[in-house]
């Protein structure tokens, strides 16, 4: 299998939303999301929804996308240099190729050029197969309590190292 990657940007927008159909559908409480409600939004929607963020597909071929991801900031408005990964989702099909490891490496990527220090994100409590990815992807469990999502689902709190603070605040001096 040959991988490729792509962004998903708002021209994308099909794309995104038939992904985005085929993750509620197979997992609906992991995304505090109804696939129902999502199914009434329009194209300019998803498209509005990928102009906010960096999102990225994974697959044998753009426009065909097996798995998805994405980064975003201003999450946690206190932490400007933490960016929030969600709307991680791999068909099951698809699940143990490396998809998800190479687009969150993109993902690291991106947000470590777009300045950003470290990445979060929530994952739910019991889900182990989503737990050994994010560990390899360099994510730690923060010790922070677990928290039920808007589906009723307890989740845990992970955040991966970028670059370390200081490294930013340094540059930032000699610039």
């Amino acid at each position: 299998m040959t991988l490729r990657l792509w962004q998903l940007t708002p021209d994308r927008a099909r794309e995104w939303c038939d992904i985005r159909q085929r993750a509620l559908r197979d997992s609906p409480a992991a995304f505090g999301a109804d696939a129902g409600a999502e199914a009434d939004l329009s194209l300019s929607d998803h498209a509005a929804r990928l102009a906010a963020c960096d999102i990225w597909a994974a697959g044998l071929e753009p426009g065909q996308p097996l798995a998805v991801a994405g980064w975003e900031t201003g999450i946690s408005p206190a932490e400007p240099d933490l960016g929030w990964i969600g709307s991680v989702f791999v068909d099951p099909q698809a699940r143990g190729q490396g998809l998800a490891d190479a687009i969150l490496a993109r993902l690291a990527q991106r947000a470590a050029r777009a300045g950003m220090t470290r990445l979060g994100l929530h994952v739910a409590h019991d889900n182990h197969f989503a737990h050994a990815l994010y560990f390899r992807a360099g994510f730690v469990a923060t010790g922070n309590p677990p928290m039920l999502n808007a589906a009723g689902q307890w989740e845990i709190e992970m955040r991966r190292m970028l670059r370390p603070p200081l490294l930013v605040r340094l540059r930032a001096l000699r610039a």
